[in-house]
């Protein structure tokens, strides 16, 4: 029983050993088939890694003189912009005029009503001529003192000399005290009369003065209420054009209110930004010639220009400087404030430049030419553009590097670095 027992263990355990090392020894088998069959595979021979030739266009380098252009945007302004405001209190009486319309100096674009003004003015020169007849008054009055003041002092040598008389008649017992007295008091009150009549006299400069500061300040305020009636009429000193119209016949204005406002035509710019590599062009330019010509476009019409002067400082933040064009245009083709152009910039003749299509230029300094075959990358400095005849736009470059007959590419490629192997296009 033992011994049948134990045969059945050992049957068991067999049968185990067999479900589990048999699978293992077939998949030990088919790995190392496996292996083998790789490792006995036929390779393909390698192919070697080829550079990769990039096709481009060139253009021959030809080292030539050209005037080049500038093209920028400016904006339309002018200096002589105006706010014309009322000078005193009263009703708008006639506009004759409207937003737009261009006028001559002096010419009324506003009236006021004047009356209350007209009236102050005739108060005015009344008090003026009222002075004035003061003045007159104090000469005829002074020419009297001074006439009258010669017969006083006759009468007063008359009363000394009837006093003189007098006493001595008196000392004779042939006079009386009383006729004494009478001639002493008639000499006195001469005596004092004279005193008045001198310092009448004496007293004519202070009044004088007083009469002519009188004078001189109604005159101040006749003067001041003729210009209130002046400024009742609205003009401009200068040819312009209105800008706006802030009234309408009835309205009530103040001192300070504004009426209108107003440009003059002559002093019309226009402003644009120079980028700063062009500033040392543009300034010896214009130390040698003086000015640089320029032209727009504006409604289908060309506009000349001249370069009038450069700003005088440069805002925060901005990369080049202002610079002012003068309109050379009659007055019917004048643009209007606040409008944008584009602006062609006939800079000086510059020697030994390159002409090229804009997508030879790699950023903003940097062109690339063949060279056995492989890129090699010139720094050039940009110095304008060039409108063909054909109305195509070439840009302008120079560089100390090119050479005549340099070839330049003219295709734009993403990955363009010295050393890059390329071909050009057609061979």
């Amino acid at each position: 029983m033992t011994q049948a027992l134990q045969t059945g263990r050992q049957r068991t355990r067999s049968s185990i050993l067999l479900k589990i090392v048999l699978p293992l020894l077939f998949v030990a088998a088919a790995a190392a088939f496996g292996k083998y069959m790789l490792s006995t595979k036929p390779q393909a021979p390698s192919r070697p890694v080829e550079e990769k030739v990039w096709a481009v266009s060139v253009v021959a380098a030809n080292l030539e003189a050209h005037q080049p252009e500038l093209a920028l945007y400016g904006k339309v302004e002018t200096p002589r912009m105006s706010t014309l405001s009322a000078a005193v209190t009263a009703y708008v009486s006639d506009v004759p005029t409207d937003e737009g319309r261009t006028f001559a100096a002096n010419e009324v674009l506003l009236q006021l009503d004047d009356r209350d003004i007209r009236l102050l003015v005739a108060q005015r020169e009344a008090d003026l001529r009222n002075a004035e007849a003061q003045l007159a008054a104090e000469n005829v009055r002074h020419n009297a003192d001074l006439k009258a003041l010669k017969i006083e002092k006759n009468l007063l040598a008359l009363s000394q000399q009837s006093v003189a008389r007098i006493e001595n008649l008196n000392k004779r017992n042939l006079a009386s005290q009383e006729q004494l007295d009478t001639a002493r008091r008639s000499a006195q009150q001469q005596a004092l009369s004279l005193n008045t009549r001198q310092q009448a006299i004496n007293d004519h400069p202070n009044r004088l003065q007083q009469i002519n500061a009188s004078i001189t300040r109604t005159k101040a305020l006749y003067d001041a209420a003729l210009l209130d009636l002046e400024r009742t009429r609205i003009s401009a000193g200068f040819d312009g054009r209105i800008a706006q119209l802030s009234v309408a016949p009835g309205d009530r204005v103040r001192s300070g209110d504004v009426l209108l406002t107003v440009y003059g035509l002559d002093r019309l710019e226009v402003r644009a930004q120079v980028p700063s590599r062009i500033l040392p062009v543009i300034r010896a330019a214009l130390a040698s010639e003086g000015n640089i010509s320029a032209t727009s476009r504006l409604d289908g019409q060309l506009l000349p220009l001249q370069l009038d002067r450069l700003a005088g400082e440069v805002d925060s933040g901005r990369a080049g400087v202002d610079a002012f064009f003068r309109i050379e245009a009659p007055r019917e083709q004048l643009p209007e404030p606040g409008r944008s152009i584009t602006i062609d910039l006939k800079l000086p003749v510059q020697e030994n430049v390159v002409t090229l299509p804009p997508q030879a230029l790699y950023g903003t300094d940097r062109v690339y030419r063949v060279k056995e075959s492989r890129l090699e990358a010139v720094t050039v400095e940009r110095v304008g553009d060039i409108t063909l005849d054909n109305g195509k736009t070439q840009i302008l470059v120079r560089s100390d590097d090119l050479r005549a007959g340099d070839r330049i590419i003219t295709t734009q490629l993403p990955n363009a670095i010295s050393g890059l192997k390329v071909r050009e296009a057609g061979q």
